[in-house]
């Protein structure tokens, strides 16, 4: 039994040096290749840009099929009316750091083209269940029809409350169409 205790820890031993070695030999090849741009020091995925899907880019999988769908339409159907293009992604962990999901998101709003090119009329919604946290990102144009203040309020009085709830589909369809409302009243 004594032999059993001691090959056990033997081998727990063995294991944990070589994956130890393994760990360093990676970090030491990316810190290597990072001047000739092969490898980096982040982490594989993070800060890299996903493919937009449509108007909801699920990337955590919060909402079912027909709720994508349904917000889907109703941001196809603002954008028809108004010219105003309102896409949402959400974001996990293996895209970008909690600290740095601000600056991800207008990564993307600018990567994607979020609005009309020359209008510079977009929104890009981005929420991380994750990181518990959500960011609204206006084009030009609607920094002009829509504080910083408005925004915050929006987010901090109709779509947070569903979120903590964890009703994403209502606190998102409830934040877009109040959204939608200024924007519609106040953009030509």
């Amino acid at each position: 039994m004594k032999l059993l205790i001691h090959l056990s820890i033997f081998l727990l031993y063995i294991w944990t040096v070589t994956s130890t070695a393994s760990c360093k030999s990676y970090t030491d090849k990316a810190k290597a290749k990072d001047t000739q741009g092969a490898y980096t020091n982040r982490q594989p995925f993070q800060d890299s840009i996903p493919k937009p899907i449509g108007y909801i880019n699920d990337f955590e999988y919060l909402f079912t099929i027909s709720e994508r769908q349904s917000l889907d339409s109703l941001l196809q159907d603002f954008e028809k009316t108004t010219s105003i293009q309102i896409v949402v992604i959400t974001i996990d962990s293996t895209m970008t750091t909690k600290d740095s999901l601000d600056a991800f998101t207008l990564k993307i709003a600018n990567s994607w083209g979020v609005g009309q090119k020359h209008k510079n009329n977009g929104v890009l919604v981005g929420i991380s269940q994750t990181y518990r946290k959500m960011r609204i990102q206006n084009g030009y144009e609607i920094e002009k029809i829509l504080t910083d203040a408005e925004t915050k309020e929006i987010i901090d009085t109709v779509f947070i409350p569903s979120f903590r709830n964890a009703d994403y589909f209502k606190g998102t369809f409830s934040g877009l169409t109040s959204l939608m409302k200024i924007l519609e009243k106040r953009y030509q």
